[in-house]
């Protein structure tokens, strides 16, 4: 079976983010099934890549071209051109996007016997609602990027053969919005990069992560981690810097947190480390977590890390948006907003270590629901039905 994945605006061969995360873990899992796999990612993941994952595909590389290398994907000429010259050196049986930037071109392109899989991250409209707040987003596209941003997305949900969503928050939006066939749907959550059980976390654990880490080891440690510049997540930062810390009078009580292109300093009772290699290490260093996502959709692979290793975390209803098998209250504390009853629930865990040990053994029993083979078995089940159709 011959496979394109075409993700023209990132790395896919090595997670920095919620999206790369998603597509490392499908090339891994591909690459095991023994497809002949092909990805199209930047130039600028030169030299950042996985090196033995890439080994085992074939890669070419977009060059991005100023504000080309995302929302006008297709009218990118070296994205059109060097997608023309690798299908036709192939004859590829499914193409697969990671986003509907692109999709268009693709159709066009392909063999009309190749099936096109939109795999969805999260609703695209929605999305583009936060992207025009960036000063950076081009003012004269502005008028009409949230209606360009929708129109787009449904016409891609028309022309794919599949759509594959990660919650059913956005599965339920495309079949109520985009007037899509349930059956023209499939779930498939992400699981988390990590292959391990929280089961691990021991004290004696917590305190080499620190010290390996520089942190503290008589601090209660409450992280958030997320890569820039997706703006959920730098609206999570600044919340952080801005209202959760100064609300927190406990000094026994640090933030840390870390992601991909955040900077790093230190202040009264925050540090942020910046992008960090081991994140098993970041996540057994914390006593707990918070979410303070309060914009954006699809799903957070950050709250899959803190589920898989059984880390307590206090998160908006946003924040855990898309993740169904969990249950606020017994595993997890919810809010509505970045409020004060968010900050009083950070108090809360930090004054009932009772409550923290039992969101921890209930986390425990649910630690292997988003493991990687449960996410490979999905996708190779969905291509291997595809292939016989």
């Amino acid at each position: 079976m011959n496979v394109l994945i075409i993700y023209p605006n990132g790395n896919a061969l090595n997670p920095h983010s919620g999206a790369e995360t998603r597509i490392w873990n499908l090339i891994y899992a591909l690459t095991n099934r023994k497809i002949n796999l092909t990805v199209l990612h930047s130039v600028k993941s030169i030299g950042l890549e996985d090196e033995d994952l890439k080994k085992k595909c074939t890669v070419f590389y977009n060059k991005q071209l100023g504000f080309f290398r995302f929302y006008l994907t297709d009218l990118n000429p070296f994205f059109i051109l060097k997608l023309f010259r690798i299908i036709r050196m192939h004859n590829f049986d499914i193409i697969q996007l990671e986003f509907p930037w692109g999709f268009l071109t693709a159709r066009i392109l392909s063999n009309k016997n190749t099936l096109l899989i939109y795999d969805s991250q999260g609703i695209e409209s929605e999305f583009m609602k936060i992207a025009i707040k960036n000063p950076e987003f081009p003012k004269v596209f502005r008028p009409f990027a949230k209606i360009f941003g929708k129109i787009y997305e449904k016409l891609v949900c028309k022309l794919a053969n599949v759509i594959v969503n990660v919650s059913n928050v956005d599965r339920n939006y495309y079949m109520e919005h985009y007037k899509i066939e349930k059956n023209k749907t499939i779930l498939i959550q992400t699981p988390s990069t990590l292959n391990f059980k929280g089961n691990e976390r021991t004290e004696d654990y917590k305190m080499k992560c620190r010290k390996n880490l520089g942190l503290p080891l008589n601090k209660t440690i409450i992280i958030f981690h997320g890569g820039l510049p997706h703006p959920p997540n730098q609206e999570a930062f600044d919340l952080i810097k801005n209202y959760i810390a100064p609300k927190i009078k406990n000094s026994n009580i640090l933030f840390v947190i870390a992601g991909h292109n955040l900077e790093e300093f230190r202040k009264k009772n925050i540090i942020s480390l910046g992008f960090v290699k081991n994140l098993r290490e970041f996540l057994f260093a914390a006593d707990y977590a918070i979410v303070p996502i309060i914009s954006g959709s699809g799903m957070r692979i950050k709250c899959t890390d803190y589920i898989i290793t059984a880390l307590p975390f206090v998160t908006t209803k946003i924040g855990i948006e898309g993740i169904e098998f969990v249950n606020p209250k017994e595993d997890y504390l919810v809010y509505e907003d970045v409020d004060e009853n968010f900050i009083e629930g950070i108090n809360l865990l930090y004054e009932n270590k009772e409550l923290r040990e039992k969101i921890h053994k209930n986390l425990l029993k649910k630690s292997n629901f988003h493991n990687r083979s449960k996410f490979e078995h999905k996708f190779f089940k969905l291509y291997s039905y595809l292939k016989k159709s």
